[in-house]
């Protein structure tokens, strides 16, 4: 497929290397699913709402599934010449289906409540994921806890023996503070759980469309009210990241710990050999890598949080494009703690 549709009221051919500057292909294959996903809810409420027909509405998501089938096997191949995949899609299904039906898809609808949405559909699912992870990590914690109960070991303040405690003591301390982590992570897939679809460019849109039937269909709590909120802000992002810090946060201390009690001077535990890296000269050596790579990553989540912010800091109320840029912090901060 060639170039997409957005830039046909333009008389000059784009500038390739400006198109490849603008295009967030790359960072758009996360949201390709929910994109499809989304669009089929749109249209299907804009059938109920008799804007489109039912015959249109047939061959729209008839496309929209085939569409779906091919990325699923592997088939879809988005070139830099289209802007980001929500052109790419729309200029499918019109090359599919042809203009009549599939030039209607994007009734009542904007590119940046439709970005939006996507982002929210995706944040959604990583913090289920990563709300299982805790679950299954805080429930290893409560089983060595509970061997270890009566397993002495010495707590420490300014890194010097201070108390007689227990390592049972010290594992269930960071199963209080994980669930926290999960606490907030819960409360957060609320405020994300709203849909911000219908909000249009920033100022909603006359097509008489039912913001509350698409959320419903999507598995929304509700939406996001104010429709200049929906588009323009990204507190989601920074307090979903923020809290994914915290929680690399909280696993790089435990990892800090370990990787010292690993060492011939404490020698307070071995690590398993499947955790364990070796040295390419030192045959003596077993080396916490992968505890040090927690370690190390956590910067990853911190730099992402710190890249969002500084994106935003400084915008007018409003669409701008740099908040393009928020979804590649956004995938990175999310990769690093998965």
């Amino acid at each position: 497929m060639g170039k997409g549709i957005y830039r046909a009221r333009l008389g000059k051919a784009p500038n390739k290397k400006i198109v490849k500057f603008l295009s967030s292909i790359e960072d758009d294959y996360r949201i390709f699913e929910a994109d499809i996903e989304g669009t089929e809810a749109h249209n299907i409420m804009l059938y109920e709402q008799q804007v489109l027909s039912r015959r249109d509405l047939v061959r729209i998501l008839s496309s929209l599934e085939k569409l779906k089938r091919e990325y699923e096997s592997g088939k879809v191949k988005i070139k830099p010449e289209y802007e980001d995949v929500h052109e790419f899609i729309e200029t499918y299904v019109i090359r599919d289906v042809g203009i009549e039906a599939g030039g209607k898809l994007h009734t009542g609808r904007s590119r940046n409540d439709q970005v939006a949405l996507d982002i929210r559909m995706v944040l959604r699912w990583a913090l289920i994921e990563v709300g299982e992870g805790i679950l299954h990590l805080t429930y290893s914690l409560l089983k060595k806890a509970e061997e270890h109960k009566e397993t002495l070991m010495p707590l420490y303040t300014h890194t010097q023996h201070a108390q007689v405690g227990t390592l049972g003591h010290y594992l269930l301390a960071y199963v209080d503070i994980l669930l926290r982590d999960l606490e907030r992570l819960d409360s957060c897939y609320r405020r994300v759980n709203l849909s911000p679809l219908g909000a249009g460019p920033i100022g909603g849109t006359s097509i008489p469309i039912d913001r509350m039937r698409t959320a419903s269909l999507l598995g929304f709590d509700g939406v996001v009210e104010n429709t200049i909120d929906a588009v323009s802000s990204k507190d989601v992002e920074i307090e979903s990241l923020s809290i994914l810090a915290n929680l690399m946060s909280t696993l790089s201390r435990i990892a800090e710990d370990l990787i010292l009690w690993s060492s011939s001077e404490f020698s307070f535990i071995e690590l398993a050999d499947e955790y364990s890296s070796t040295s390419s000269i030192m045959p003596q050596k077993k080396n916490p890598c992968t505890l040090e790579l927690v370690r190390g990553r956590t910067g990853r989540v911190f730099g992402a949080l710190n890249g969002v912010l500084n994106i935003v800091k400084g915008l007018t109320t409003g669409y701008n494009r740099d908040l393009q840029e928020v979804k590649h912090h956004l995938w990175a901060g999310i990769d690093a703690v998965k």
